[in-house]
This record gives structure tokens, C-alpha cells and sequence, in this order.
């Protein structure tokens, strides 16, 4: 079934307001292939956790309490860097001066 004359200006509308609320995502769109979308913190987070989880069971097959420490810091440190998310923006941005 064809769209009638109001439904393309409807869609033609939807389109325009998705190429300027998100250009990025309306051109993925309109490439038909998108992009794959790592978060920035997967690979060095779970690196870390990696490490940290030899570190720490190096330390508790040596006895040595340091190295557990150390491996318990690092542990923390790729657990902040894995759900570390950036800030997203929703709503209309506010500029200017408050008061």
C-alpha cells in the first residue's frame, strides 16, 4: 500500500529531526551499516582485572600480604574503569546565565 501525501511529509519530518538531534547515529542509519559501539573503558578495565586477579593470587600462593594489597587496588581500579560510563546528554541543553 502506498503512503499518502501526509504520511511521507510526516516521515520526511521524523527524518529531519533525527539528523539534527543526532547526525552521527542518523548517518549510521542511512549507511545501513552501523557501527560497533565498545564502551571506552571494556578493554583496559578488564585488562586490569586481569592482571589484578594474577597479582592477587600470586600474593595468596606466596603469602604475601603486599602483593595481595596491591592486587586488591588494581582489582578496584579495573572494576571503576569497567563501569565507568560516560556522561549522556538527554534533554534540551540550558545556556546562559543563571539567577
Amino acid at each position: 500500500m502506498p503512503m499518502s501525501e501526509e504520511e511521507r511529509r510526516l516521515l520526511k519530518e521524523l527524518e529531519l529531526g533525527l539528523i539534527a538531534d543526532d547526525p552521527h547515529l542518523a548517518m549510521e542509519l542511512l549507511s545501513g551499516y552501523p557501527s560497533r559501539r565498545i564502551p571506552p573503558g571494556l578493554v583496559p578495565g578488564s585488562l586490569v582485572c586481569l592482571l589484578a586477579f594474577a597479582i592477587v593470587a600470586a600474593g595468596i600462593g606466596s603469602q604475601e600480604p603486599a602483593a595481595v594489597v596491591v592486587g586488591l587496588m588494581l582489582l578496584v581500579l579495573g572494576g571503576c574503569l569497567l563501569l565507568n560510563r560516560p556522561a549522556t546528554r538527554s534533554g534540551p541543553q540550558r545556556g546562559g546565565a543563571t539567577g
